[in-house]
């Protein structure tokens, strides 16, 4: 038997479920013939159902699909809930503890951490925004770290905004409604359209909103590793201090050079760099750096200690050959042994330049440290 629903949809909808249940031999029918004929084993004859389109648009409107987004109230509430149960269990006040994000939001997710962010209906604390905004950003700068190496070495960076726009437009309605969600996409296509008419660099969007932008500034500019730290730390950072200026001269349509004599490029800049870090990768011994790289390096520091012992020979100081002397002994006991052993500076010359003070020291005790000698030396 086969039976359409039609135009009425609501009330026969459940006489469609009546015959979906004789169909499943939930019930039997009263037969009303003299046939003797046992029936009883024969299985009833399934009974088919045919919907009409407007039967399945009913049903369509009637059931909420089970994708559809809570609503915003939901997620600031269930998102209230979770900090307060996180601050228990960790035994914390705030989502932030000495400028550091203090609680996993991993598990949570893009709407949640955009809702916190904007602290939406007033439910959270700055600390807790801040920390949302923290995952947001960590989120967007990972979907866009592939895009990112591909734009400085090809030099398409439309590419790179191209494909933040549509990690942008991949956000939920709420999302969108913010302003920051707002300002960030205009930012972007204005990105992407710079970044179309000047091929190979990126575009100075000069947009405080713009997330590539930031994205490029940040992964250009490197903190030295600290003072002490071991050889392997410090070429690590030396590593990735070279690197985020390869980064920067790419992003200004350029190439970072060695050579002070190159006329074009951008020059490396040892600026930031230590005496240490600089024999580190003159040294090379971990052959992290290039030929080019630690040749510079070798030459700055040449440079570097040349100045120094001018400086300590220097007869507007007043000191005479002693204080010079003395002066050249200090440079040379802070030096680390691997600016030693770059500039062939041995335990034999400290000992020649110890000698010599010494001699120095004894000459003028024997005759007295009068001006007229210490303006000799």
């Amino acid at each position: 038997m086969s039976i359409s629903i039609g135009s009425n949809a609501a009330a026969l909808l459940s006489y469609a479920g009546n015959a979906y249940r004789a169909g499943g031999g939930a019930s039997k029918p009263v037969s009303t013939t003299t046939d003797s004929t046992d029936t009883s084993s024969q299985p009833a004859s399934p009974t088919s159902v045919t919907l009409s389109d407007e039967a399945k648009a009913y049903l369509a409107q009637a059931a909420p699909a089970a994708d559809d987004p809570p609503s915003i109230t939901t997620v600031t509430t269930n998102a209230r809930a979770w900090f307060d149960q996180q601050y228990a269990s960790l035994g914390i006040s705030s989502a932030m503890l000495d400028g550091q994000v203090a609680v996993d939001l991993s598990g949570q997710t893009r709407a949640t951490l955009s809702a916190v962010a904007n602290n939406e209906q007033s439910q959270f604390t700055t600390d807790e925004a801040t920390a949302a905004a923290t995952a947001l950003q960590a989120r967007f700068d990972d979907a866009m770290a592939p895009h990112v190496v591909i734009a400085r070495h090809t030099g398409d960076y439309a590419g790179l905004y191209t494909a933040a726009s549509d990690y942008l437009d991949s956000a939920g309605a709420d999302e969108k409604s913010t302003p920051a969600w707002q300002n960030q996409k205009q930012a972007v296509l204005e990105g992407i359209a710079a970044a179309k008419a000047n091929f190979g660099k990126a575009p100075v969007t000069d947009n405080d909103a713009d997330p590539v932008r930031s994205l490029l500034n940040r992964t250009s500019a490197q903190t030295p590793a600290a003072a002490g730290s071991g050889a392997d730390a410090l070429s690590a950072s030396a590593r990735a201090m070279l690197d985020a200026q390869a980064s920067s001269a790419r992003d200004n349509g350029k190439e970072l050079v060695f050579n002070s004599g190159r006329k074009t490029g951008q020059q490396v800049d040892f600026t930031e760099f230590d005496n240490r870090s600089l024999a580190i990768v003159a040294l090379n011994a971990d052959a992290s750096f290039s030929i080019a790289e630690a040749s510079a390096a070798k030459a700055e520091l040449n440079q570097r200690t040349r100045s120094g012992l001018l400086n300590a020979f220097d007869p507007g100081s007043g000191g005479g050959l002693k204080a010079s002397t003395q002066a050249l002994l200090q440079q040379y006991s802070t030096m680390s042994a691997e600016e030693k052993k770059v500039l062939g500076f041995t335990d034999e010359f400290a000992n020649r330049i110890m000698q010599n003070y010494r001699a120095v020291s004894s000459l003028q005790n024997s005759v007295g440290s009068g001006a007229g000698l210490t303006a000799y030396f």
